[in-house]
């Protein structure tokens, strides 16, 4: 009685194994597809490509479709995705050393089937791709394009999805010919290198400009550029407010990134004050203060023409500005303890050799 229990187990045992063998087989059903190669033509020859990422989760598919049985079948491309892609675009993989090298990343490739009745099949390919070009060993991300493409067809005219397939590819390459006709020379994002042109100071010709009076040879300070009202309580017979600023102006041509950098030293009539027409050597110090300002953006320029990365020259610019800015004020602070607000002569005269050595050469 024992016996035929277990023969009995041993027997449903081989049915259920059989079964889940029929079925993984039925699920493993394929279709095979060959992408061939690409005809389209394109107007940029400003690029090449250099590789085809596959990003996908599920790099072995490309659909779940039907055959004329009505049965599901998995959609794969023959070679797999990334291999038959860069065959199906080789034709755009010839090397130009003056080229930018493109990667693309499929993020997402796929048909997808719904069965209407029994003769109609409606679906649509989509694809999702990333481009990016290769600056150095850093990958720059560009744009990106998506698009999908419906049909209907019958149960045997299974023999569209190479074209389907082929179709979505070329559509990406046409899409991003027309970004880089329309972004080159253009977008910042397609430098390949840096380069800084330091302008003229801003106002350097024309120094006085309303309540503003930039730092120029031209210039040097009258009691009339002080125009501000002398606070109460204060044991001080006079003050400058000076400042700085820059700016950065972009532009790009045959791949370098050029920016004219402007900076401007400059002082405030309205916040600059003074008790009465004091002696011409309070005025050679409050002057010096002004040219401090000024030899402080002469440090900027300096330090600025050093900044290569492209990636991150916005935020060097503007960590540099902190620290001149920094600076800027120390060395304000600095020359009126030493001078004490010029009445130490010997202080006041140390300042004014060294300051006016630092801009001796731009006088």
């Amino acid at each position: 009685m024992k016996k035929c229990k277990k023969i009995k187990w041993i027997l449903v045992f081989n049915c259920v194994f059989f079964q889940l063998m029929v079925q993984t087989y039925v699920q493993a059903q394929e279709k095979l597809i060959s992408l061939g190669n690409s005809t389209v033509k394109l107007k940029n020859n400003n690029f090449y490509l250099l590789k085809i990422i596959d990003e996908r989760s599920d790099k072995l598919r490309v659909g779940l479709v039907y055959n004329e049985e009505k049965d599901d079948v998995y959609l794969n491309v023959v070679n797999g995705v990334t291999k038959a892609s860069n065959e199906f675009l080789t034709k755009f993989t010839r090397k130009n050393a003056s080229a930018y090298p493109i990667i693309i990343k499929i993020k997402e490739l796929k048909v997808v089937e719904k069965i209407v009745n029994a003769k109609i099949i409606n679906g649509h390919s989509e694809i999702k791709v990333a481009f990016g070009f290769l600056r150095d060993t850093t990958l720059i991300d560009l744009t990106s394009f998506q698009t999908k493409i419906t049909f209907t067809r019958s149960f045997n005219a299974d023999n569209h999805f190479e074209y389907l397939i082929g179709r979505l590819l070329d559509k990406s390459m046409i899409y991003f010919d027309q970004w880089m006709t329309i972004n080159y020379d253009k977008n910042p994002a397609l430098a390949k290198s840096l380069k800084i042109n330091l302008q003229a100071d801003y106002g350097v010709d024309n120094p006085v400009s309303g309540d503003t009076v930039f730092w120029s040879p031209k210039h040097k300070l009258s009691w009339q550029d002080f125009e501000g009202k002398r606070p109460q309580n204060t044991k001080y017979a006079a003050q400058v407010f000076t400042n700085f600023e820059y700016g950065a102006f972009t532009d790009i041509k045959d791949g370098v990134l050029i920016i004219d950098l402007q900076l401007k030293a400059y002082l405030l009539k309205s916040s600059s004050w003074t008790m009465g027409m004091l002696t011409e050597y309070s005025l050679a110090h409050e002057q010096l203060h002004f040219d401090i300002t000024k030899a402080i953006i002469e440090r900027f320029k300096k330090k600025a023409t050093k900044i290569l990365t492209l990636d991150n020259y916005d935020s060097e610019l503007q960590l540099l500005f902190i620290e001149m800015y920094r600076e800027f004020n120390r060395l304000q602070k600095e020359y009126d303890a030493d001078s004490n607000h010029s009445i130490n002569f010997v202080g006041q005269q140390k300042w004014q050799s060294l300051i006016s050595e630092e801009l001796r050469e731009i006088r």
